[in-house]
């Protein structure tokens, strides 16, 4: 008869037991060759999407990633993620080199089918380690193999997960996957094993977390994960100890480059508009992240209305009539409960919620506010839990028909593969998925902002459109303070308001031209109040072309010159010193224009459009004088005209003013020294 103490100890879970060779094929190969082949199914329309999303300015537009070169390779370690777009504090150089392996290496350049190749192929990995996992979650099963194969086929054709293997940019999710997945298995395997097998598992340990980390910040679960399995199918600790001791250099190594490389960039600031919780009282942003939570659960549950945006205000803050919220709370009590109660009689679900509430951890906004209030691709690890409980509660419900279990679980992993298929087709531009993501979320201000500019590219007839869903950002923007409100939206809307009225005839052109004036005047009180008390120039160089732009439709020159020259303060495009000359030539100071077309000149030496501009300007303004020379019919400058030189020698001055306005000294001693040496001008007038 068995002691108290050997009936109270706990069954261990072993690691993945040993296959003899001629029964791994069978028993795991072919399971994951047709799991690879169900998920490609699922996404064999996805290879046609675009780079939509944030997929152009991730990749598209990093120059890190051109060639592979020691300098790009050391900017990418070095740099943060958004190079030289904007400041998030996002630290992923492994998926930054996976961009470039993909543009130079594999020589896939602008076109997205071969990003796309390597998503799904860093999926189907993902998907045999499920496997491989769900397998040691239901070691003590009689149908461990079924089970096992169940879970991982839901989970790899659950729609939700489009965003992370459609949308390009959601490889640092896989990657970040792959490092939790594969170092937990190895921290599992390790602990089992002994001698060179437990430092091999022990070291692939610490190399899939240290891919996971760099990937992406998430990936830090791992440690959770592992806690989490020791205390579902615990073992003795001893044995278990050196996997966690593995985690500790690249955690080490990871915090600290990524420190050093943030500490060197301005604090990043999450957006109002983008996670209205920054604006929220502690306890209302939390239960408010709690109704997300609620929400994540419904869309695993339902995933028939997909979006790729959740921003303000599509998720109302809580308040005690939102009886979603209070949903949501149960559910997650419920949730807790259910996990409590399974730890000693169902060790998989304790396992499966524990996780859940792990994995999604870092991106709920519960510890720790963050860049979104809501995202779909934070479900990429977190479903594998909805799956495995799912196929558990299916299970346990066909206890008595065990052969409808299986049938059931092959028609709602038929039934999400028809919806994760028809979901690939939203991301094949920017216009289908900003039209799916308007029907699906109305309340989101970014959604009809966004929609509203990829309208505008289509002009007409799409321009009333785009008007309509401007006037919709709007509405939802209105009633926000100038502090936490977003100038974007107005300047697409004043863009919107003023390519309206330049298709229309006066007095209905006015009336839009006024329209668009109102909605950037609103913009630059937003862009000022965001300003504070700084004195360096701050804002976005849009809002004041927009508004320069504006001011010259409504005849009044005087106030589009002085928008364009603080845009130009910003952000010295072309577009600013053409603006800038037509409105002084409709001052009639055509001196001035000239000067401005030189000083654009000055910035870009080859825009040789504004040196025939130039020439026009000198030939119907000063057709007496030397500023143009005719040598055999070809019209040029003549930079020997006391006019023509005086002129540049200020236009240099000015663009010499500008640099040390925007901080860079070095470009304005570049520039004066040139004036002086190649042009001639005065030294006086650079002091």
């Amino acid at each position: 008869m068995k002691t108290s103490r050997q009936r109270e100890r706990p069954r261990v879970a072993p690691a993945i037991a040993a296959v003899p060779n001629r029964e791994i094929w069978r028993r795991r190969g072919l399971p994951i060759l047709a799991l690879w082949a169900f998920a490609l199914f699922a996404y064999s329309n996805s290879f046609r999407a675009g780079f939509a999303f944030d997929n152009a300015g991730v990749i598209l537009q990093d120059s890190r990633i051109r060639a592979a070169t020691p300098e790009n390779l050391h900017l990418i370690l070095t740099q943060e993620y958004w190079h030289n777009l904007m400041t998030t504090g996002l630290y992923r150089p492994l998926t930054t080199f996976s961009y470039l392996l993909n543009y130079s290496i594999f020589g896939n350049g602008p076109h997205p089918a071969g990003y796309h190749w390597v998503n799904f192929a860093l999926h189907a990995v993902n998907i045999a380690l499920v496997f491989l996992l769900a397998l040691l979650l239901f070691q003590e099963a009689k149908l461990k193999e079924r089970l096992a194969f169940a879970l991982a086929a839901v989970w790899a054709v659950h729609p939700v997960l489009t965003e992370s293997v459609t949308n390009i940019v959601g490889r640092a999710d896989l990657l970040a996957a792959f490092g939790v997945l594969a170092g937990l298995l190895c921290h599992v395997q390790g602990g089992a094993a002994s001698g060179w097998r437990k430092l091999a598992w022990l070291s692939g340990l610490a190399l899939a977390v240290t891919i996971g980390l760099f990937s992406k910040e998430s990936a830090v679960v791992v440690l959770a994960a592992m806690v989490i399995y020791d205390l579902a199918f615990p073992q003795a600790w001893r044995s278990r100890a050196a996997g966690y001791l593995a985690l500790a250099a690249p955690f080490l190594v990871f915090f600290y480059i990524r420190g050093q490389v943030l500490a060197k960039l301005p604090s990043a600031l999450v957006p109002f508009g983008d996670n209205p919780l920054v604006g929220a009282g502690f306890w209302t942003a939390r239960l408010t992240a709690i109704k997300v939570i609620g929400k994540y659960l419904w869309l695993l549950l339902w995933p028939s209305r997909l979006s790729c945006d959740y921003s303000y205000n599509q998720i109302p803050l809580f308040t005690w009539r939102d009886w979603q919220a209070l949903i949501a709370v149960a559910a997650c009590a419920a949730l807790a409960a259910v996990a409590i109660v399974c730890y000693r009689r169902g060790k998989p679900v304790f396992f499966f919620i524990a996780f859940f509430f792990a994995a999604l951890a870092p991106t709920s906004n519960l510890a720790l506010l963050i860049g979104t209030i809501m995202a779909e691709r934070f479900l990429y690890l977190p479903s594998i839990a909805f799956a495995g409980c799912l196929v558990v509660a299916v299970y346990a419900v066909c206890r008595r028909l065990p052969s409808v279990a299986p049938v059931a679980l092959a028609l709602v992993s038929v039934a999400f593969a028809a919806r994760t298929y028809t979901r690939n087709f939203d991301w094949l531009d920017d216009l289908s998925l900003w039209t799916s993501a308007v029907k699906v979320c109305p309340g989101s201000y970014k959604t009809h902002t966004i929609l509203a500019t990829d309208l505008i590219i289509a002009k007409r007839p799409a321009l009333d459109a785009a008007v309509g869903e401007a006037g919709r950002s709007l509405a939802i923007l209105d009633p926000l303070p100038d502090q936490r409100n977003i100038s974007a939206a107005y300047v697409n809307a004043g863009l919107c308001y003023r390519m309206k009225g330049d298709t229309l005839a006066a007095p209905q052109s006015r009336y839009w031209f006024q329209k668009a004036l109102d909605a950037l005047l609103h913009g630059e009180r937003i862009d000022r109040a965001s300003r504070g008390a700084r004195l360096v120039a701050s804002g976005w160089y849009q809002l004041y072309l927009e508004l320069g732009r504006a001011y010259m439709r409504l005849s009044d020159p005087r106030k589009a010159v002085e928008a364009f020259q603080y845009g130009r303060t910003l952000q010295p495009k072309m577009d600013f010193y053409e603006e800038m000359s037509a409105a002084w030539r409709a001052l009639g100071d055509s001196q001035q224009a000239a000067i401005t077309l030189m000083e654009g000149l000055g910035v870009d030496s080859s825009n040789t459009r504004f040196a025939s501009e130039l020439v026009d300007l000198y030939q119907r303004t000063e057709p007496q004088s030397c500023a143009i020379r005719n040598v055999g019919g070809s019209v040029s400058l003549n930079l020997d005209c006391p006019l023509v030189h005086s002129q540049l020698c200020t236009a240099s001055r000015n663009v010499v003013l500008l640099y040390h306005q925007r901080g860079q000294d070095p470009m304005a001693a570049s520039t004066a020294r040139s004036a002086i040496q190649d042009l001639g001008c005065p030294v006086e007038l650079f002091r």
